[in-house]
């Protein structure tokens, strides 16, 4: 229906249009892998759009500021990807052994990250080196921008770990029923530590695919973008106890939210009325997650 729409709208269905959705729909479908591996668990982890943004910051201020004889852009790469595991490694240690609500603690992460963002770059980082920003930037292939390969790479390393892994066979198990996955032998609190892990690392991969998208980083990345990530993450068929939900559903889902987004863009629609359509995206996914839970 959104393609028939589409046909509608001049320059939807250019082929220069159907490469920006795809490019935008990268970051974001890093976040929402992040959020699929932790819902899976019957978690959620808010602190996504932090952890997108204070990954790639810290990193970049280190091989700007505070290290750059050390820190090139490809340990800054490397950096960055440490630093969102390292932030899923804490949210996934406080919830899970601590045991405090996951709702609770990675939204107040959410909020600490996203002051030090604000506190270490108020006024963004520009004119970034080529080294760091080439996997949101570089085009290969002609016009393609690689960002788009590794979105489809992400994807795919996560098909095959969830569906032919053991890892991925003991999360579902948790997630159906974790006290049964318990008796069963199952390292409960490891596995569901990892998905917090996992997660900090695809919204860490993402913050760098949008970094390199604009070439620049800025104190309000990825902010407020933990709605479209929610609402994508339900969307694609994610249950929100846990236990069911599919990898191609939630890519599905992200290319759905982008090209919205996109024609959104390209009908020149205001911000206050943008906010409207993705609650009534994300309370439609719910009721209708909800609908079919109780037919089960």
């Amino acid at each position: 229906m959104l393609v028939i729409v589409g046909f509608f709208v001049p320059g939807f269905v250019s082929s220069r249009n159907i490469t920006n959705v795809l490019w935008a729909a990268a970051p974001l479908g890093g976040m929402v892998l992040g959020m699929f591996f932790v819902m899976l668990v019957g978690g959620l982890d808010l602190s996504l759009e932090s952890t997108f943004a204070v990954a790639p910051t810290i990193a970049i201020m280190f091989m700007l500021n505070w290290l750059p004889n050390i820190v090139t852009p490809p340990v800054a790469i490397l950096l960055t990807l440490l630093i969102g595991m390292g932030v899923g490694l804490f949210n996934g240690l406080m919830s899970v052994k601590i045991r405090v609500n996951p709702f609770l603690v990675t939204l107040a992460t959410l909020l600490i990250l996203r002051g030090v963002v604000i506190y270490l770059i108020p006024e963004g980082v520009y004119y970034l080196p080529e080294g760091y920003t080439f996997l949101g930037a570089l085009r290969v292939l002609g016009d393609i921008p690689l960002a788009i390969f590794v979105l489809l790479g992400l994807y795919l390393f996560a098909h095959v770990l969830i569906n032919n892994h053991t890892f991925g066979k003991n999360v579902y198990a948790i997630g159906n029923n974790e006290e049964a996955a318990y008796v069963a032998g199952i390292n409960v609190s490891r596995v569901k530590i990892m998905t917090f892990v996992f997660a900090g690392l695809f919204a860490a991969i993402g913050g760098m695919l949008e970094v390199g998208r604009l070439r620049a980083v800025v104190a309000d990345l990825g902010n407020g973008d933990i709605r479209m990530v929610f609402a994508a993450t339900i969307l694609g068929g994610t249950s929100l106890s846990g236990g069911e939900g599919k990898v191609t559903g939630v890519f599905a889902a992200v290319l759905v939210i982008s090209i919205i987004e996109n024609l959104m863009n390209l009908y020149g629609v205001a911000p206050s009325v943008r906010q409207i359509v993705f609650g009534i995206i994300l309370l439609s996914a719910i009721v209708v997650a909800s609908l079919q839970k109780r037919m089960k």
